[in-house]
């Protein structure tokens, strides 16, 4: 079953941080990562994943070929099926800038990336989200144009595409570096 571009838009709209956001930037590196992935067939939730996947680099030219790759290994049953929730898991490594500062690969006291304002020392950083920043699962409802498998199949394509151009975020607060939620676009063919 090719559900891998149906979804991910979900994961990624989920990528929502509350807190002062001074600045943000482009990403040039955006990996995540999924914790569950669950889909509606009208009477319960189906768990088709649940664990944490391959790291998915949104940021990069075919993010959406491995994010597809990544989902369209998973086992759906045949049915018809109205929402999905995905749950995003609380580690993300991004590098970029918010046109001053750049990551550094170094966390600061807040869990976010310190950063510097030399371009060339720019970083790749591990974050891994805490308490209430920790991502938590939510239903994307598409009740409007329901997904159809038969015999294993989809009855249609979603096409997703990644803009990491403001996904890199300095929240003067904190006085660190996190991720932003990128824009997600989709298609349905």
């Amino acid at each position: 079953m090719r559900l891998g571009r149906v979804f991910l838009f979900t994961l990624l709209a989920l990528l929502i941080f509350v807190s002062a956001v001074s600045a943000t930037g482009p990403a040039t590196v955006y990996k995540v990562r999924v914790k569950t992935f669950e889909i509606w067939n009208g009477a319960q939730w189906i768990t088709a994943f649940e664990g944490t996947s391959a790291v998915l680099d949104i940021s990069a030219v075919n993010s959406g070929q491995s994010a597809g790759a990544f989902f369209s290994g998973l086992p759906i049953s045949d049915g018809t099926y109205t929402k999905v929730r995905v749950t995003p898991h609380p580690i993300f490594n991004i590098q970029g800038n918010d046109g001053a500062r750049y990551t550094l690969a170094v966390n600061g006291a807040n869990g976010g990336c310190t950063y510097t304002g030399v371009a060339a020392n720019a970083a790749e950083c591990t974050i891994t989200l805490t308490g209430g920043n920790i991502p938590l699962a939510q239903e994307q409802d598409f009740s409007a144009t329901p997904i159809t498998v038969t015999d294993g199949a989809s009855n249609r394509k979603v096409r997703v595409s990644f803009d990491t151009s403001n996904s890199i975020q300095y929240q003067g607060g904190a006085d660190e570096i996190f991720p932003a939620a990128p824009a997600v676009t989709m298609t349905v063919e």
